[in-house]
């Protein structure tokens, strides 16, 4: 059965989809979808208007579609994913978007999710290449290519410590972020105060690392938990006097320890592209840290009136 806007208590999966994240950045014309069977939450998806008339799932986030909570069938998934459309479609909603999460977040969930979509006639509208480790027992230094583990070491040798920050430390943390980004001719896409409110209402997930150089902050990295077996970079940078030593790789070493210590199975460091054009220098850089590529697609389909 479907329900809408009724926030059935479900499982905390994907951080993107959770009840709480979708309040924070749902507009008056949003839906929270859940297909309930037996009085419990089985599966999830919402939506919100970006445009007139278009709507995506998610508004804000790097990817939406449908969350699982139980193993369900394809049947089921196609059920659910047939209300919703009728649903946005009796609400004058003529086109829908669907961000789906890379293929190597959950590989067979994500499969079966594609087809069904394309089999409902969506079409793909974005196919980016998103590049992730597989966290295991070694240390990043055995992922890396031989230039990045010069760099390792190289930090290493002149005294830099990447750790964990603490929470207070975020103002800091953006600025470096910031700086890094204005410099490449990359804008924030989130506001600090913005970050902030995210970092109150998900103090487990938001998790922030930093770099130093005695006492100077070097390189910064805010990442989002955004499953059990996930983490997400969603911003990191260094600052440019010390590009040289590249402490991101550090950077990225302290981040890969604190998923092997959580039991994180994924450390996701996003695309290489935008509106689906390599930036070979960024796909290079993510390889040489040990990456591997999955395929991430926006899907849309246009709904009869």
């Amino acid at each position: 059965m479907l329900s809408v806007n009724q926030f059935v208590s479900q499982p905390q999966d994907r951080l993107f989809n959770t009840e709480a994240f979708f309040r924070l950045h749902a507009p008056d014309n949003a839906c929270f979808f859940q297909w309930v069977l037996k009085g419990r939450a089985v599966m999830c998806l919402h939506a919100s208007e970006v445009n007139p008339g278009c709507w995506r799932s998610p508004r804000r986030g790097t990817y939406g579609g449908v969350s699982f909570f139980a193993d369900v069938s394809v049947q089921e998934l196609e059920a659910f994913l047939v209300e919703v459309l009728e649903y946005l479609q009796r609400q004058g909603v003529e086109r829908l978007e669907i961000l789906l999460p890379p293929m190597a977040h959950a590989e067979e969930r994500a499969a079966e999710q594609f087809f069904v979509l394309r089999s409902l006639g969506f079409t793909e509208s974005l196919c980016d290449a998103n590049y992730a480790i597989d966290v295991d027992t070694r240390p990043l230094l055995e992922h890396l290519n031989y230039a990045n583990r010069k760099r390792l070491n190289k930090c290493q040798r002149e005294g830099f410590a990447a750790r964990m920050a603490e929470p207070t430390e975020l103002p800091a943390i953006y600025q470096v972020i910031a700086r890094n980004r204005l410099g490449k001719g990359y804008p924030m896409t989130m506001t600090l105060a913005q970050l902030t409110q995210m970092q109150v209402l998900f103090p487990e997930q938001v998790q922030l690392f930093a770099c130093h150089a005695a006492q100077q902050m070097v390189a910064s990295a805010v990442c989002l938990r955004v499953s059990p077996e996930v983490l997400y970079v969603f911003y990191w940078g260094d600052e440019a006097a010390f590009s040289q030593f590249s402490p991101i790789t550090l950077l990225a070493s302290a981040i890969y320890e604190y998923c092997q210590q959580q039991a994180i199975a994924l450390l996701d460091i996003g695309t290489a592209s935008a509106d689906g054009q390599a930036n070979h220098g960024l796909i290079r850089f993510k390889r040489g840290l040990g990456c591997e590529a999955s395929l991430k697609f926006r899907l849309e389909k246009t709904l009869e009136s």
